[in-house]
């Protein structure tokens, strides 16, 4: 894999204050001889907090440059911002929606599709990686699947209509994922209109013309947990879990998605990709393996006494995920094991008193 960044290199990085987006960032700004990062943000608040943090970072110098974006579904949103490599991570993340396909389903589309049309009037733009999931990927109508692999080349079988049908029944599905069919809904589409406003770019280009001048490809992660690296007290969906796991001695949360990355590999997935040859054109699941909320409760046992999680067992025959071509491809060599990425996601919650705040 070719990683092979210079000086005069521009990343475009969106919804930097996000989970992801934090670490992509960071080891962005972290390679030695970098490319400089210009970071979109939605409020001029979390734009000076990302900004105070690098100030005194003598790697950032002159590299970080942070832009408010408030509303990225707007047409053209991106079109000062995106120069050089965009790593798109930003995607709203709403469980449970009213109206599904104005509030999750067409924002979503419309930032990944805007972010593409910018880099369209870019020439200067070389390639895009766009943050997808796993839930692109996986058809929960097939429940748990056991002996079934998934891989890159499956997507979840919902389509716009289906999702943002007042008739979509949800009591068809299992009941673990009822809750998130219309958050994978927009995932999936969000990153079929991806592809599709590459393939159809392809197809207007004249025939002298080489089409885009820009590679696309997609990271699909499972659940991620890890730490943060802004000074931050929010808390990602995954994170959340993870301290309820570590803070409930009633119960452990309901199995879902059992399979877990950690947040530095999925930023390095993204970082490699922009410039790995062979990450170009692909979809690439980021997934260190499968676990049960009983696996991280026992690693939180280990090195967190004063916390009791619930010794309930959780043990489920389930699917598993081909997840290992992203390691030679895009970098990872070897995905950080969920033992570290448990204890370092917690590690900043725990006081000096060994416990978590709010924890029974």
């Amino acid at each position: 894999m070719a990683n092979t960044y210079t000086k005069s290199d521009l990343v475009l990085v969106t919804g930097a204050n996000g989970h992801v987006a934090q670490h992509v960032v960071d080891q962005l700004l972290a390679l030695p001889a970098g490319p400089r990062v210009r970071a979109t943000v939605r409020a001029a608040g979390t734009a000076a907090t990302i900004t105070q943090f690098y100030q005194d970072k003598p790697h950032a110098a002159g590299r970080l440059e942070v832009v408010v974006v408030p509303d990225i579904v707007v047409p053209g949103a991106f079109d000062e911002a995106v120069k050089g490599f965009c790593s798109h991570v930003a995607s709203p993340l709403l469980i449970g929606a009213k109206d599904v396909a104005n509030d999750l389903l067409k924002p979503a589309m419309q930032g990944t599709v805007g972010v593409l049309q910018s880099a369209l009037t870019s020439p200067s733009v070389k390639a895009v990686v766009i943050t997808s999931s796993f839930g692109a990927i996986f058809d929960p109508a097939h429940g748990w699947r056991p002996g079934h692999t998934y891989t890159a080349a499956e997507w979840n079988p919902i389509t716009f209509e289906e999702a943002a049908s007042p008739d979509l029944d949800l009591e068809s599905y299992p009941v673990e994922w009822r809750h998130y069919i219309t958050y994978c809904a927009s995932k999936v589409v969000a990153e079929r209109a991806a592809w599709l406003t590459l393939h159809l770019s392809c197809r207007a280009s004249l025939p002298d013309e080489a089409g885009p001048h820009f590679t696309l490809s997609t990271v699909l992660p499972t659940y991620i947990g890890g730490p943060n690296v802004l000074p931050t007290k929010s808390e990602s969906f995954s994170q959340a879990l993870i301290r309820r796991t570590a803070t409930d001695p009633t119960a452990l949360p309901a199995l879902d998605w059992p399979g877990w990355v950690d947040v530095r590999d999925v930023a390095k997935a993204h970082v490699n990709a922009l410039v790995a040859p062979a990450a170009q054109g692909q979809r690439w699941i980021v997934s260190a393996g499968m676990a049960s909320y009983e696996d991280i409760a026992n690693i939180v046992r280990a090195h967190f006494p004063p916390l009791t999680p619930s010794s309930e067992t959780q043990r489920i025959n389930h699917y598993t995920i081909d997840a290992t071509p992203a390691l030679s491809a895009l970098g990872i060599g070897q995905y950080i094991s969920l033992e570290t990425t448990v204890v370092d996601t917690l590690q900043g919650l725990v006081g000096k008193d060994g416990k978590i705040a709010g924890a029974a």
